[in-house]
């Protein structure tokens, strides 16, 4: 007996079918430019070399960089037997570092492609990766978070395992370096995943295996904290939660704000947040969201001022490029999107939005005409019935 994978052909709820058509109808749009890709993306991060280029971490098991204005994307990073989730990257060197679902990391030659090395330690996925400069190390450090609670730090150019900082109970998915407080002498690395705990390290260049946990647990979200960045003028710290928020942190002072938290900027969403960046001016925050939009809102006000639509599935994460003039967003539904932070281009996509809801409201909507049968329609359909 065949049995059908036609979702129509089962049952379904008000809800189901309702999104199902509004995707179908999504699906063709063209708002922000789509760049197709074959599996479902779960990272990006900006080319550092080169203003209008992205690494993204796909489902299907590879990495790949791609130009956003000629829309090339046959330069493939290979290597890894399931999902890339995470990216990081040693400009300097050229060097492309790669977590995955198979529980290692890979480094490439971004030019090349040619994998370098794999590092090899977790017990469970890799869900975050961060590369950090230091004067001790001639290759840097790596440091990977993963499903098994750990963070790892390696010497990135050799692959050794230098330490193993334990201090999460679940899966660590965030992983940020503070620059205004890391110096010479050590890194101040943040990390967070699947807790509302945010924790923060302190790593000695020179003696990394001496890497301390702060006594202060920074525990200003609800629940799991999908990412840590340090963005902006002042380099403040955002980040997005499944608590359905993203904000800013003041971690900079030592006074609780109404001496209960230090969140100075709360963006309420209506469903998870995934990724959080700032315009390096410092006028806008982005934020995505597991409900497909990507979202603009002003931090001097905290006020939402735009919503970009285009996808059609949930919104994993965000890139600054182009001189800060563009982001970049990516998501389940296998495109990469970008949409302008121009003041003017800002000003005119919210003009023409207002324009277009207008224009629905305004349009007719048609009454249903009810079907009344007569006395012999009613009879012969009785008959027909019965005959079934």
């Amino acid at each position: 007996m065949s049995m059908s994978n036609d979702p129509g052909h089962f049952f379904q709820t008000e809800t189901a079918l309702a999104n199902a058509k509004r995707r179908a109808t999504k699906s063709s749009n063209k708002n922000g430019s789509p760049i197709t890709l074959a599996s479902k993306l779960l990272s990006i991060i900006p080319d550092l070399t080169s203003p209008m280029r992205v690494y993204v971490a796909e489902s299907g098991g590879i990495a790949r960089r791609i130009d956003l204005e000629s829309g090339d994307k046959s330069c493939i990073y290979k290597g890894h037997t399931a999902p890339v989730t995470s990216l990081a990257l040693n400009a300097a060197q050229d060097v492309l570092f790669t977590g995955s679902w198979d529980k290692t990391i890979n480094a490439y030659s971004t030019e090349t492609r040619q994998k370098l090395r794999t590092f090899v330690g977790h017990s469970d996925f890799v869900k975050s990766l961060l590369f950090v400069p230091s004067p001790k190390h001639e290759d840097g450090l790596l440091f990977s978070g993963s499903s098994d609670a750990s963070i790892i730090i390696w010497d990135a150019g050799t692959g050794q395992r230098l330490n193993t900082l334990k201090g999460h109970k679940r899966a660590v998915g965030a992983l940020a370096v503070d620059p205004v407080t890391s110096n010479s002498e050590a890194a101040i690395i943040y990390s967070s995943g699947s807790e509302r705990d945010i924790k923060r390290w302190e790593i000695p260049y020179a003696n990394v295996g001496a890497a301390t946990e702060s006594r202060e647990t920074i525990m200003e979200h609800d629940t799991s904290v999908n990412m840590i960045r340090f963005q902006g003028e002042d380099a403040d710290m955002w980040t997005a939660s499944a608590d359905n928020t993203a904000r800013r942190i003041d971690i900079r002072t030592e006074v609780k704000k109404n001496g209960t938290s230090w969140s100075d900027v709360v963006l309420k969403h209506p469903d998870y947040v995934n990724d959080v960046v700032v315009e390096p001016r410092g006028r806008w925050v982005i934020t995505a969201c597991r409900d497909e939009e990507v979202r603009v809102w002003n931090i001097s006000t905290g006020e939402l001022y735009h919503i970009y639509d285009g996808h059609i599935e949930e919104v994993t994460g965000l890139a600054i490029v182009g001189k800060g003039e563009v982001v970049v967003s990516i998501s389940i539904d296998k495109t990469v999107r970008k949409w302008s932070l121009r003041p003017v281009d800002l000003t005119k996509t919210v003009e023409e939005k207002k324009i277009q809801e207008q224009e629905i409201k305004e349009e007719p909507i048609e009454e249903k005409k009810e079907c009344f049968l007569t006395e012999e329609e009613e009879r012969e359909l009785a008959e027909l019935m019965d005959d079934d």
